[in-house]
């Protein structure tokens, strides 16, 4: 062990003393011949530490260990000494410096095009070019368009945005940004093509003409413009900003996404000032970051925050600096999903997506998370291609694409930040309404950039069409929490109901948000259950290794917190190793049900309690799925970010696509594969039950003379026709039994069931 340590020091030793020198103004560009691009799976501090003492420059937006790879650029003398490291790596590009020389060479020779050139998206821009085409866009469209200049950096030169609406003001308010790190070219090319496409084609494309007139676009695309220049003109794989060193140090430079008050200091950052990652002596200590601020508090119209960065693949959301989630997190995570579905259905390109924390690595002093904790605004950051072989020299070709289907990922977020009311339903809306049972729905309602006026949210109620809708208040829950009541609805009749909300500032939002043109509608129908097992005894099902009945221990808790030491309901439940954590690197373990006979059954739904603890899906899973024939299984549900549960949490499924009418139907719980890296809880499953709707369950509607299912002023007419013409109304409604207008109940249908007829209308 000594012979290693030292055969290892003195190979660091040589690789410092062959390391480049890193050029300073008005020196040549830096080189970086036969430097490997290598992608390495760490497992520890000392590693990492190791491989900045080999002279590893990091490539990854930050660093991590356990959990994914991150990627160094390291001189080829360093890459023997990995083997004496002991640790996973692989080499992504043998000479880095061959593929800056292309580059260089071709944007030497590009053409140099008009700002309004279709191709001007063909290679990238400096800062200088991507200046002229702000103001090209301004000149072009006055009307839209105008170039903000949001401060002076470092070395004097100015930080230019462009604001991009249509007429009308007291708009929301979206931001993009791009180039917080120097060598991320990629970061600067797409929101430029937002501005692009906002302006150019505002007259022939409806959906960005009405965004445009509906919102205020702010779009900075070069926020450290000093580092920019300096990786075209010195040193293509510069990070951070240009601030001198400071005393008693030569390097330059602070890493500007580190820099924001956003836990400012914490883990994920660096204070040392030769690290990528340094963040400078306080927090805004740096030109560009505090013109950030100073725009956007300015600004308090803006909602809505997406910067971009390179390179990964990932779209991403609060927090970075901390492992637990935001208070809005439900909606973070369905954005995050919808720009990934957005990107996919561009070019097929997969983003992974959820919270910076988990998704990469801690991050502090990031300015998402101070967008988010400071001026709640909707913050979000997108990892551009790629993660092959290129990293941050991304060939020309790939621009184009690239912008596209972030460019579809930008909609996404724009439609959304349009509505500044939003209504979100955690626990569901129901499926089916107990009839003569009200059912209370929980509503969580909040108001971009502003305030939800406690006394507004309502709740408007009918059970049949044509009449006024009822409106009743919802009750505050605390927070952003309120609680609807669903009235007792009469078994076969279908409710009708929207909510609405008012901010302090008079916004009036609903929910559907075209209410009450749209609403959303529920039967009251009586269930047949087809399973149902509450776990107090075992059901018999197939369990694999870890799956297991019985009572949780509470054991655990390594992230996330422990299992549960009982079920729902009872001691008992189906569990994922019931004393704890589940175990890494371990292959799918299944819990599978004896077959469900599904038989003349129709809109079939799943429900159980769940308490689930899992890391992300790019490293460990969990799974619900479903089989008509114990060996073709379907995804009903997998895990889509890291889950941790910490209380039961009622899950309800539609599987009717695959359980209708169906004799055989299997459903499998499914932990696994589980990679390196943290463990959590894994499943606890309680209170399974497989039902459908039975809508042949309810006596006939009184009153129900159209036989539709329900009572409406449909009936009046036909009401009136089995009164005065029986025979007329048999050869109208044939399936119809006339007694449906015996209202009040003396076994005859007469004329003295008229006011009893009409009173109906009136409940």
């Amino acid at each position: 062990m000594l012979v290693r340590r030292i055969a290892l020091g003195l190979v660091v030793l040589l690789v410092i003393m062959v390391s480049p020198a890193w050029a300073e103004e008005g020196e040549g560009p830096v080189r970086y011949d036969n430097y490997r691009l290598v992608r390495i799976y760490l497992d520890d501090w000392n590693q990492v530490q190791q491989i900045h003492d080999l002279g590893g420059l990091l490539m990854s937006d930050t660093e991590g260990v356990g959990k994914r790879p991150t990627d160094y650029l390291l001189p080829p003398e360093a890459v023997p000494v990995l083997e004496l490291l002991d640790v996973s790596y692989v080499v992504l590009n043998d000479n880095i410096q061959r593929d800056i020389d292309a580059e260089r060479a071709r944007l030497e020779t590009e053409i140099q095009r008009d700002p309004n050139d279709p191709n001007w998206f063909f290679d990238y821009k400096n800062y200088d070019q991507v200046n002229a085409k702000l103001y090209k866009m301004q000149n072009d469209r006055p009307d839209l368009a105008t170039v903000l200049n949001l401060g002076t950096s470092q070395q004097g030169r100015q930080i230019y945005g462009i604001r991009i609406t249509g007429p009308g003001g007291n708009k929301p308010g979206v931001q993009f940004n791009g180039g917080h790190h120097a060598r991320e070219w990629i970061s600067v090319m797409v929101p430029m093509w937002i501005a692009d496409k906002l302006v150019y084609n505002y007259d022939t494309d409806p959906t960005i003409h009405s965004l445009v007139d509906q919102l205020e676009f702010f779009i900075i695309p070069i926020v450290n413009v000093d580092g920019y220049v300096y990786s075209w003109t010195n040193d293509r794989m510069w990070r951070k900003n240009r601030r001198p060193p400071p005393p008693g140090y030569s390097c330059y430079g602070v890493d500007d996404n580190r820099n924001y008050d956003a836990n400012f200091g914490g883990p994920g950052s660096s204070g040392y000032p030769c690290d990528e990652t340094y963040r400078g002596p306080y927090a805004f200590s740096e030109p560009e970051t505090a013109a950030m601020r100073n725009f956007t508090i300015a600004r308090p119209n803006i909602v809505v925050t997406h910067s971009y960065h390179s390179y990964s693949q990932l779209v991403m959301s609060p927090y970075g600096y901390t492992s637990a989630l935001p208070a809005d997190h439900d909606w973070f995570i369905a954005l995050d999903q919808a720009m990934h579905d957005a990107i996919y259905a561009v070019h097929q390109m997969q983003y992974d997506y959820g919270p910076i924390y988990s998704t990469i690595y801690q991050v502090s002093g990031g300015d998402v998370d101070w967008y988010y904790d400071a001026r709640n605004i909707f913050a979000f950051v997108t990892e551009l291609r790629d993660t092959g072989t290129y990293g941050f020299l991304l060939p020309p070709d790939q621009i184009v694409p690239t912008c596209e289907e972030n460019f579809a990922a930008a909609i996404v977020l724009a439609q959304w930040a349009a509505t500044p009311i939003k209504f979100s339903f955690p626990s569901g809306l129901p499926s089916r309404l107990t009839p003569g049972v009200p059912e209370p729905v929980q509503v969580k309602i909040i108001a971009l950039g502003g305030t939800i006026d406690p006394n507004s949210p309502r709740l408007f109620t009918r059970s049949l069409s044509g009449v006024p809708f009822t409106e009743s208040v919802l009750t505050p829950l605390g927070g952003n929490l309120y609680q609807a009541t669903l009235p007792a609805t009469i078994c076969g009749r279908t409710l009708q109901y929207y909510f609405s909300a008012a901010s302090t500032g008079g916004l009036t939002g609903y929910s559907p948000a075209d209410a009450p043109t749209t609403t959303y509608q529920v039967q009251a129908l009586p269930i047949v259950t087809i399973l149902d097992k509450n776990m107090d005894t075992n059901p018999g099902w197939t369990a694999q290794s870890l799956w297991a009945w019985g009572q949780p221990t509470g054991g655990g808790g390594e992230y996330g917190g422990p299992d549960p030491t009982s079920g729902h309901t009872g001691t008992k439940v189906y569990g994922y190793n019931l004393n704890g954590d589940y175990e890494n690197n371990l292959p799918e373990k299944h819990l599978t049900t004896t077959a469900i006979n599904c038989s003349g059954k129709t809109g079939v739904r799943l429900s159980f309690w769940r308490w689930l603890g899992v890391e992300q899906p790019l490293y460990d899973h969990a799974y619900l799925r479903i089989s008509n024939n114990g060996s073709t299984w379907y995804n009903v549900w997998q895990n889509p970010t890291t889950i941790y549960d910490g209380a039961w949490v009622y899950q309800e499924f539609d599987i009717s696509s695959w359980a209708d009418n169906k004799p055989v139907v299997y459903l499998r719980w499914t932990m696994g594969p589980t990679d390196g890296g943290w463990r959590y809880c894994g499943w606890n499953i309680d209170d399974v039950k497989v039902w459908a709707p039975d809508p042949n369950g309810c006596p006939p509607v009184p009153g129900d003379m159209n036989c539709d299912g329900e009572l409406s002023f449909g009936d009046i007419n036909p009401f009136v026709m089995a009164l005065t013409n029986p025979a007329g109304y048999q050869q109208q409604y044939p399936d119809c039994d006339i007694n449906h207008g015996d209202v009040n109940g003396n076994g005859t249908f007469g004329f003295d069931d008229i006011n009893p007829f009409v009173a109906l209308f009136t409940k």
